[in-house]
């Protein structure tokens, strides 16, 4: 069984930020906890920031009809948060082809300075019109290969999902 070192906050944080924010009171669920349904919501704005500044904005959805479709989640949950902690998110790019982008969102807890849970996905490349897949021009794939080439080189991991991945 091989096991990888979990991060600490500082290797996290080389990531970049993504999102930050402090819990708010509607975030708070019967259980007294930061609900499931506001976690996915934080992943989902952290990944949508993190991919318009990778090249994946309004601008090029715009101008080649182009865009990339959410095909697999998954959440796991690691720590709980609760109302008034400070939160941040962080993208790392696990594996990129063609057509596909395998990627990790870490959701941080910085008040307890904690990974409170990490949303893996996989993202395809799509045609608005054809609504079909079609590769991504060389001039967004060349960075995502650039920045999974230096985040796999990272001396730490989260818990994967298993067979999500880039084929």
């Amino acid at each position: 069984m091989h096991t990888v070192a979990r991060p600490t906050m500082d290797q996290i944080d080389a990531l970049g930020t993504a999102l930050s924010l402090v819990a708010l009171p509607e975030f708070e669920d019967g259980n007294g906890h930061v609900n499931v349904g506001h976690y996915y919501r934080l992943h989902m704005e952290a990944g949508d920031a993190a991919f318009q500044r990778l090249g994946f904005d309004e601008e090029y959805r715009d101008r080649t009809g182009h865009s990339v479709f959410s095909v697999e989640h998954h959440i796991k949950f690691l720590d709980e948060s609760l109302v008034g902690d400070e939160l941040s998110v962080h993208l790392r790019l696990l594996g990129v082809s063609a057509k596909a982008l395998h990627a990790q969102t870490i959701l941080v807890n910085r008040s307890r300075g904690t990974v409170a849970n990490t949303l893996e996905f996989l993202e395809l490349h799509v045609d608005l019109t054809t609504r079909r897949t079609t590769a991504m021009p060389q001039h967004l794939v060349a960075p995502l290969e650039a920045l999974r080439d230096e985040h796999a080189a990272l001396p730490w991991g989260l818990p994967l999902a298993g067979p999500l991945g880039v084929r």
